[in-house]
């Protein structure tokens, strides 16, 4: 029986995406069915912690210092969103 795992990712910007679960055993044949959102956007870094907020036990946990006129990579910021890491 085939099973159906949902994951939402975001393009870096080599193009590459990247599915992570443990639910993939080991030399599986799956097939991969991408869906570009109509509505594809730059989310801004403020968007995507809010974005984060309902994820996280402890919403301080989000709160972040950097020094003024500091870039933020845009790319690892979505892969951390996107991992669910803290």
């Amino acid at each position: 029986m085939a099973q159906a795992i949902r994951q939402t990712t975001f393009v870096q910007s080599d193009g590459t995406i990247t599915i992570k679960t443990p639910q993939f055993p080991q030399g599986a044949k799956v097939e991969v069915i991408i869906i570009l959102e109509d509505n594809s956007q730059t989310w801004s870094a403020e968007t995507l912690a809010m974005e984060r907020l309902p994820q996280l036990e402890n919403p301080s946990q989000l709160i972040t210092i950097i020094e003024a006129n500091s870039e933020i990579d845009e790319d690892e910021l979505k892969q951390w969103v996107n991992n669910g890491q803290s």
